[in-house]
């Protein structure tokens, strides 16, 4: 399903706009009911965005000697051009063992 963000006094008047024209209402009447669609879809949205795709990394990583032995194979190999992305890569992987406190 497609996301749509949009300001909220904009698609008032959007709304507005709509009822006006295609509906034939009068100015006052359209701009309240747009004004009361507005609310009721500023309520159904979430007040936070959702923590699903997030995580919480510690300071230091779950398995220190593990991981000490993976960036350090990275940082020798030679035959690969090294960058930070791999490095994150190395840092996102050993953070899904993290412990839940």
């Amino acid at each position: 399903m497609t996301k749509l963000r949009i300001d909220a006094s904009k698609a008032e008047r959007i709304i507005t706009q709509m009822l006006r024209d295609d509906q034939g209402l009068c100015a006052a009447d359209a701009a309240a009911v747009a004004a009361r669609i507005c609310r009721r879809l500023a309520t159904a949205m979430p007040a936070s965005p959702s923590l699903d795709c997030c995580r919480i990394i510690s300071r230091e990583p779950p398995d220190a000697d593990e991981f000490a032995i993976a960036v350090a194979e990275k940082l020798n190999e030679k035959s690969e051009r090294w960058n930070a992305s791999e490095l994150w890569e190395l840092v996102y992987n050993q953070g899904r063992h993290l412990r839940m406190n």
